[in-house]
């Protein structure tokens, strides 16, 4: 009975504080905080731009870039979705051209497997799905199972599946995405490293109806 009064109360008040925070959150400052959003966003992606690109990341003290993941200009694949979503078609598109004619997937580099998945095959995917808002954007007649950003998205999948080859099943850390696994790899890995794969993993196997990729996970 005192917990069921303890829930009834943490209840009443939660709906209490959300009420008083939607009547004193007029558009106005929603309009603003939005705005203000947008601004740090655009501040840092074009410093990226400006002083990082096409490395992975800037190192913002210094104005300078870095390779951290695998030299996919990986700062430049994260921001395709959020474009869309700040309502930027025309840098999306051409972000996404650039992403499409010099990311390579065969370069001789060792990459985290959970950073690749989640930021570059995440990237690329949810880029892939949120095209189909932009106006003037040619897609493929099969669009949303076809198209150049699934098509890389599914390339670096492939790279990443023989991690999988282990004696658990659960994938190793890193892998190279030209010569395979290295034959001294360790094996120890991370919840995250090992549960995350579903998401992206099982978004590409229902997209492209190749169920072979979703058994991985």
């Amino acid at each position: 009975m005192r917990l069921f009064c303890h829930l009834f109360l943490s209840c009443i008040l939660l709906l209490y504080f959300n009420s008083a925070l939607c009547v004193s959150f007029p558009r106005s400052l929603m309009n603003k905080y939005r705005d203000k959003v947008k601004a740090m966003f655009y501040h840092a992606y074009n410093s990226y731009l400006l002083h990082a690109y096409p490395l992975d990341e800037l190192k913002p003290l210094s104005c300078s870039g870095m390779d951290t993941w695998g030299s996919f200009s990986l700062t430049l694949i994260d921001s395709l979705d959020t474009l869309l979503i700040m309502g930027n078609e025309t840098e999306f598109m051409r972000a996404a051209e650039i992403i499409l004619h010099t990311v390579k997937v065969d370069m001789n580099v060792n990459v985290s497997v959970f950073e690749t998945n989640i930021r570059v095959v995440g990237g690329l995917l949810s880029a892939h799905m949120l095209s189909g808002r932009v106006k003037g954007m040619a897609l493929e007649p099969g669009w949303p199972c076809s198209g150049p950003l699934l098509r890389l998205a599914e390339r670096f999948t492939q790279k990443l599946v023989p991690a999988f080859k282990s004696a658990t099943g659960m994938p190793y850390g890193t892998i190279n995405l030209k010569h395979g696994l290295h034959p001294n790899e360790t094996a120890i890995t991370c919840t995250a490293g090992v549960g995350t794969m579903l998401l992206e993993f099982g978004t590409l196997s229902r997209i492209t109806v190749r169920t072979c990729i979703m058994d991985f996970v």
